[in-house]
């Protein structure tokens, strides 16, 4: 009997040792720690390929690349920003041109009107002056034959 105890005993102290060495006691690491080391293992791993990153690798990779996106479209804001704050001073500048041509134009215009209205006074006073003159050229021209009859005749 005390043998079939011994027997049991070594047996069942067997079975307590495999256990712990598959809870990894006799390694001094507990289920815990190791339970863990495989999770980290494995998250490294997932989606990984001889010749790929771990899937975190990829992820970190997809963020660069989005980053660089983000950066890309930032500059472009930037470089529309840009263009409409010279495309709108361009158009300050081309009103401010066009102003500045209609009021021209419009002195152009109203000085026109004026030398116009003149033109049309002088050349009203100049055919009166020319009737005038010529009405004095013939007043002359006739005193001119009356005293030229009176010379002859004297």
């Amino acid at each position: 009997m005390t043998l079939s105890r011994r027997s049991q005993l070594r047996k069942i102290t067997e079975e307590i040792q495999k256990l712990a060495r598959q809870l990894g006691v006799n390694d001094e690491k507990t289920f815990h720690a190791e339970f863990s080391e495989q999770y980290n293992i494995i998250m490294d791993n997932i989606g990984k390929t001889p010749n790929d990153k771990a899937l975190t690798g990829q992820h970190q990779d997809m963020l660069n690349i989005l980053q660089k996106d983000f950066q890309v479209i930032n500059g472009r804001y930037e470089k529309e920003d840009e263009s409409y704050r010279s495309f709108t001073m361009q158009q300050k500048d081309l009103k401010e041109t066009l102003d500045n041509f209609s009021r021209d134009y419009a002195k152009i215009i109203n000085e026109n009107g004026k030398l116009f209205n003149e033109n049309i006074v002088l050349r009203d006073t100049n055919r009166k002056l020319e009737a005038e003159n010529k009405q004095l050229r013939t007043e002359i021209e006739k005193n001119r034959e009356i005293t030229r009859g009176n010379s002859l005749h004297m």
